[in-house]
């Protein structure tokens, strides 16, 4: 996904003046051909993280297009104040990029995981909050960056995340949610790179005879609420996985479009429980600790129907 960012921003950068590129102190051979190809747009602001949304939303004032990069909580949770001000009141167009997010940086601690940056961010007015499946989906964004009329926000992962969809040309259009995966057997909704491990789980559930459908949500703000909305009218089971905390996520916003509708939807969140790991693990096991892992999700999606008849026919 990161390649792909720099990739996709590349071809932007040479085909677009107003697009300048910002980062707090990482990553330079990523961005070394943007800087070959027009220095001057490419500022290294050092471990000023705070100011550096500042200059961006000055910038933007000026009729710039600015991405902001940085590891994901070092650019969100350090720079909340400036995002809510400086960005977020000033409508500026700037896009802030936070790679890792999820558990994407493993071993090195909580100090680098990126599982709260969605909620923490959805109580800002007017931000708009993309979590790509894939490299594809993140090419996608990127585009959709030059039509922006205020800021938005791009989680990535880090790099070597399979592809969800074969093409860029068959990538579903990322401003509303897709059907990844057609189903009889309610819904699994997601949204960003944990879409693998949901498509895994799937795989073992089609073994044991259920065969849900699978939706991901690309622009998680604005909410797509109608889309779930309609989702949910034939009363059916429907679970939600998210690598982020339950807090301000998928899950929590959609369990209150499910408890508004009153349709008796069995309904089931996934997310990651509040707090430290007692140890730097890799991201396979932080999921499997958290209960994300696709064994796990398979069995949570199967305790969602009390008998396999009951489920199939009491509508519930």
């Amino acid at each position: 996904m990161r390649d792909a960012f720099f990739d996709e921003l590349l071809t932007l950068f040479r085909n677009d003046r107003r697009v300048v590129f910002l980062t707090g102190d990482l990553g330079y051979k990523l961005f070394d051909q943007l800087r070959e190809h027009d220095p001057a747009r490419v500022i290294n602001c050092g471990i000023r993280e705070a100011g550096m949304i500042g200059y961006s939303a000055g910038l933007a004032k000026t009729g710039l297009l600015p991405f902001v990069y940085s590891i994901t909580p070092f650019v969100t949770l350090r720079c909340l104040e400036q995002i809510k001000i400086d960005l977020c009141y000033n409508r500026a167009n700037v896009v802030v990029v936070g790679v890792g997010g999820g558990f994407a940086y493993g071993p090195n601690g909580p100090t680098h995981h990126g599982v709260d940056d969605i909620g923490v961010l959805s109580c800002l007015p007017g931000l708009t909050v993309w979590t790509p499946a894939d490299s594809h989906e993140v090419r996608l964004c990127v585009r959709a960056a030059t039509s922006l009329d205020s800021p938005a926000y791009l989680r990535l992962g880090r790099n070597k995340e399979p592809h969800v969809f074969d093409s860029l040309k068959n990538t579903p259009d990322i401003s509303r949610p897709a059907l990844v995966r057609e189903g009889s057997d309610g819904v699994i909704l997601t949204c960003g790179f944990i879409l693998h491990e949901v498509l895994k789980a799937v795989s073992l559930l089609n073994q044991s005879g259920l065969n849900p459908a699978v939706v991901r949500v690309t622009t998680l703000r604005p909410f797509p609420e109608e889309f779930i909305r309609m989702l949910i009218t034939d009363g059916s089971p429907l679970m939600t996985v998210e690598e982020h905390v339950a807090t301000g996520g998928l899950g929590q916003e959609t369990a209150r479009v499910v408890a508004e509708a009153g349709r008796g939807n069995r309904f089931r969140m996934l997310a990651i429980q509040a707090g430290f790991p007692d140890a730097c693990y890799d991201r396979e096991t932080l999921l499997t600790r958290s209960g994300l892992d696709a064994d796990s999700i398979a069995t949570a999606f199967q305790r969602l129907w009390p008998t396999r008849t009951e489920g199939k026919h009491s509508g519930a």
